[in-house]
């Protein structure tokens, strides 16, 4: 009995001509990817066995470079994405006397992607300029959520300020390289260690022995982002694969206390207004749901 059940388990996996299942499946997926991609949404799963709206587990690790003043290490699914902090003096704007900057640059490691290509990662992302459009994008969220008190970066009005540069390294490429970005970012701004220093009569700022001080975290902003596929579909966190059919994308993103920081879409795709409504309920709720699981956006 046992034996019969396994004989029509065997048969049941293969198709005519010895060939598996799976197999087949494969095959279809080389030769058509688009018609492969089209056929699981159209039942409501996506090729990695998610549905629409589910979001890969999001992971962040501080204080993961000792030679950075604030770094982190972010993870959203196998997209991995790394944030050094050095701070600089610098001049102040003459518009924000008392206030600091920040800067955000985003490179690609060479064998973050699968192709294990660097000529291939330039051309796809420093071509097209998509790591300097995230990079801005980042920055917009930060500063758009009011995430830190700039003044808190004055050394002395008017004359010198901390430059924080935020250099974001993928080390990992599986899609959404917008999210990973920002969580990495707000991360290493989480675990920045700000100097004690002193102005000397001439102006040049020196360093002083003692402790330095955190940045007070007023709100942390968490991203999720959408893409449009055959113009009707809309899945959360798309992955490497999925983007390669993108006619649009949004990325929104919300604080942990559930205020709208940030709305961008991109693409000409039409999103329709249930769709939009659904998506922004997704990511408020994201936003809410990684304050509980994650301690660093615990509140200070």
């Amino acid at each position: 009995m046992s034996s019969s059940s396994t004989n029509a388990s065997t048969e049941d996996s293969k198709l005519r001509g010895g060939e598996s299942i799976d197999g087949v499946a494969k095959r279809i997926k080389k030769l058509y990817p688009r018609e492969y991609f089209r056929k699981h949404l159209e039942f409501g799963i996506r090729t990695d066995g998610r549905k629409p709206m589910d979001i890969r587990r999001t992971a962040v690790s501080t204080d993961t470079i000792k030679s950075a003043d604030g770094s982190s290490v972010a993870k959203v699914g196998n997209t991995t994405v790394a944030c050094g902090i050095k701070l600089e003096v610098g001049v102040p704007s003459a518009l924000s006397p008392k206030e600091g900057r920040i800067m955000v640059n985003l490179t690609m490691a060479p064998l973050s992607s699968p192709s294990h290509s660097k000529q291939a990662i330039q051309q796809r992302f420093m071509q097209d300029k998509v790591t300097e459009s995230i990079a801005v994008t980042v920055l917009e969220a930060i500063q758009n959520a009011h995430m830190v008190n700039l003044e808190e970066l004055c050394i002395k009005e008017g004359e010198s300020v901390w430059v924080c540069y935020l250099d974001l390294v993928c080390l990992d490429y599986s899609g959404n390289l917008f999210d990973a970005s920002l969580i990495a970012a707000v991360g290493a701004l989480k675990s920045l260690v700000i100097p004690p220093t002193v102005v000397a009569d001439d102006g040049e700022v020196m360093l002083r022995q003692g402790s330095g001080s955190n940045l007070t975290i007023i709100r942390y902003p968490i991203p999720v982002s959408f893409i449009i596929l055959e113009k009707k579909h809309v899945v959360a966190d798309p992955s490497a694969e999925e983007e390669q059919f993108q006619q649009g994308r949004i990325s929104i993103v919300y604080s942990i206390e559930g205020d709208l920081c940030l709305l961008k879409k991109e693409g000409g795709a039409v999103i329709l207004q249930q769709q939009l409504k659904k998506c922004m309920k997704v990511a408020a709720t994201h936003a809410k749901g990684l304050a509980k699981s994650l301690a660093v956006f615990a509140s200070d």
